[in-house]
């Protein structure tokens, strides 16, 4: 049987990409004044970075597997609490956040309905969960894939396309989508250069099939 998570660890010195401020503003739309906040599989920290430059109000939770990267983040982050552990240590539990962010992790799951609910569960009624996984499809791979046999990170389990992912999150799972975010389109041979990037900005609002990133808010039933 194998364990719920596997991981191929992001380097030590990652920079910051453009998914980890679009998580970071919808964070920042969607959660009350003063609520706390879940990283899981928080890495070196840029999503929660971004967070608090936005949202200074907020209590921000680091979780992650890898004790250096917690080390890392509370350098970089004010925090309230840090946790290390694997995702499926997170819950079940009683305790429960206003909002849960889970990007690029997602996609490590062997279980990732299971693994979902359980970030469902860690929610307070009303609370909004920021989910954000790669896009298979992103031009940047489909170049890379005509001169390689073999494109992937060897620690994704599954990969969800724009239409998959709209499909997993409202038909398999059942949940209320309140909105669907890209972050950019990267360019083959280009990517990456200050130049381009608010081209890259722009394609990803009017193509957000071709981001590289699929992200969307969704948010617990409250109780009646």
């Amino acid at each position: 049987m194998p364990p719920a998570n596997t991981n191929v660890h992001i380097p030590y010195d990652l920079q910051r990409k453009p998914y980890h401020k679009t998580v970071a503003d919808l964070v920042r739309e969607h959660v009350p004044e003063k609520g706390e906040v879940l990283d899981i599989g928080c890495g070196v920290g840029h999503t929660l970075v971004e967070v608090q430059q936005q949202r200074p109000d907020l209590r921000l939770v680091a979780s992650d597997m890898d004790a250096k990267c917690l080390a890392i983040t509370a350098d970089r982050v004010d925090l309230s609490e840090s946790i290390q552990a694997t995702a499926d240590h997170l819950f079940p539990t009683e305790r429960q956040f206003d909002c849960v962010i889970a990007s690029h992790v997602l996609e490590h799951a062997y279980h990732p309905v299971d693994f979902v609910r359980g970030v469902m569960g860690l929610l307070k009624p009303g609370g909004v969960a920021v989910l954000a996984v790669p896009n298979p499809v992103r031009p940047t791979v489909v170049w890379s894939n005509l001169f390689r046999r073999h494109y992937v990170n060897r620690g994704h389990v599954v990969a969800w396309d724009r239409s998959h992912w709209i499909n997993f999150l409202e038909n398999i799972l059942d949940l209320n989508v309140v909105e669907y975010a890209s972050d950019f389109v990267p360019l083959p041979l280009v990517s990456g250069l200050p130049v381009f990037r608010r081209l890259e900005a722009g394609l990803a609002r009017l193509t957000p099939w071709l981001a590289f990133s699929n992200i969307a808010v969704v948010r617990k039933e409250s109780k009646a």
